[in-house]
């Protein structure tokens, strides 16, 4: 009982023992604010990027794409584990946004009918969405089709003689010109969905997938919608047309060949870049893959081999590149961040050696009317104890409330002294992530909380090891 009393003591009335506290308070929140921002950031990237494709992705390294894909997809479709297999074609580009500005674009040939089953693009619509959503409306299903009621013969150039019979494109929001200003305020272009687009895109139907003799194919659309993604290389870049469309551009329909030297009419088979498949849920990707590898090796078999033009990969493995590098940027960061947390730990030994030396006369005393040595030792691991435990959930509190208000903090930094540090304009993503994952603010508490005990190890130690009669005898 006397061990609590003299420990409870020590905490109200050392107040040079509260600097301690405050470290450790500090060291933890600092912790835990950083490592809920960067596994916030890690986060919404892995979101971002599974909703743009499936869960296995089978993709060609050749812009060329691959055939027998309908094949494939019917007998993938067959496996227990598979919802869904849908084609997407990317390619490269030229648009000119009403005649203006020429730029090079990535082009996606979206069967958009299908898309939804795979993954989230149709969330990411603003017209066809986000508008029915937040007018509390049902959200239309998603289509390339032209903007209903609009008079395009009104607005078409003079070139265009018949304008409704051509296609709907739907623009990245970066593309489109959307953007947030540094109050986070979204701004749109007037007259978007007025625009035109020339697209010119490249065959490249060849095994080898060679410029040589190729020609531009351009087609003309009307634009009809925007895209959000999230991510902002994807959305500053990337433009979405039909998949049938795209596809006859690029020469990789189906076709007639007529040999010119025997008349013989072979048939060419369609041709696509990327299969997403759609796994049921609760299923592992990486132990899916392997089945779906299995049907692909019917019609490739060298798709077994290590650097092989046609892959079968998770959606994870699709985007290792990506998302390693957050990942290691997070582990960094913490580390780092971590090892000035160790300040704490010298902190807490220097001032519980202070107080060892200062109450050697009370040791004495103490350790002379009974106490042993490893109660004596338990009064200090315990004052570390509560140090820890005290600073522990003081960090944890200041760490949540400004994690749980970080974006709020950083709006009146911005309006109050003009510093932004997250730059909305940049839209990638719109907030802060301002989530703590549970599993992580256990440990750092638990560490925290423990280093404050490992400080007072050595001044413990001490105290334990102190003779009585010298103790008294201390001035």
């Amino acid at each position: 009982m006397y061990k609590l009393h003299l420990i409870l003591k020590y905490l109200r009335k050392r107040r040079i023992a509260w600097v301690s506290l405050i470290a450790v308070m500090l060291c933890t929140m600092m912790v835990l604010v950083v490592i809920s921002i960067m596994g916030g950031w890690l986060r919404m990237f892995r979101e971002s990027f599974h909703a743009l494709g499936g869960d296995v992705i089978i993709s060609s390294r050749a812009l060329s794409g691959f055939a027998h894909y309908q094949e494939m997809s019917e007998q993938i479709t067959k496996l227990p584990d598979v919802k869904a297999v849908v084609p997407m074609i990317k390619t490269f580009g030229l648009i000119k946004i009403n005649n203006i500005s020429p730029d090079a674009v990535q082009v996606v040939g979206v069967p958009i009918a299908e898309v939804g089953k795979i993954n989230k693009f149709p969330e990411s619509l603003h017209r066809q969405y986000e508008v029915p959503k937040d007018e509390g409306k049902t959200p239309s299903p998603p289509s390339f089709d032209l903007v209903e009621g609009k008079d395009y013969a009104a607005i078409a150039p003079r070139f265009m003689k018949n304008p409704t019979r051509y296609p709907g494109m739907i623009l990245g929001a970066g593309m489109a010109g959307v953007y947030k200003d540094k109050e986070g305020v979204v701004h749109r272009p007037a007259g978007l969905l007025d625009a035109y687009a020339r697209l010119e895109v490249m065959g490249l139907t060849g095994e080898e997938a060679s410029l040589q003799g190729a020609t531009p194919t351009p087609n003309y659309y009307w634009i009809v919608d925007d895209s959000h993604t999230g991510v902002w290389p994807v959305d500053s870049k990337t433009v979405y047309v039909p998949f049938d469309i795209l596809q006859k551009d690029l020469g990789m329909a189906e076709r007639k060949i007529v040999n010119p030297d025997t008349n013989e009419t072979t048939t060419r088979p369609a041709r696509t870049t990327d299969l997403h498949i759609k796994l049921a849920d609760g299923v592992n990707p990486r132990i899916a893959k392997k089945a779906i590898t299995d049907i692909v090796a019917q019609f490739y078999p060298f798709v077994r081999e290590e650097d092989s033009p046609i892959q079968v990969q998770t959606w994870e493995e699709s985007n290792a590149m990506f998302l390693d590098a957050v990942e290691h940027e997070k582990g960094l960061v913490t580390f780092l961040f971590g090892l000035i947390s160790i300040v704490a730990i010298f902190l807490i030994f220097c001032i519980f050696y202070m107080i060892v030396v200062e109450k050697t006369r009370d040791i004495g005393i103490i350790k002379s009317v009974g106490a042993t040595s490893t109660g004596i030792a338990s009064i200090f691991l315990g004052y570390g104890l509560a140090i820890g435990f005290v600073g522990g959930l003081l960090g944890l509190l200041s760490g949540f409330l400004i994690v749980h208000n970080i974006n709020a903090i950083h709006t009146w930094l911005g309006k109050t002294t003009g510093l932004v540090i997250w730059n909305p304009e940049v839209y990638a993503f719109d907030i802060i992530p301002n989530t703590m994952n549970p599993t992580e603010v256990f440990w750092i508490v638990l560490i925290a909380i423990l280093s404050s005990v490992l400080g007072a190890l050595v001044p413990a130690w001490r105290a334990a090891q102190m003779n009585p009669v010298e103790a008294l005898r201390w001035e």
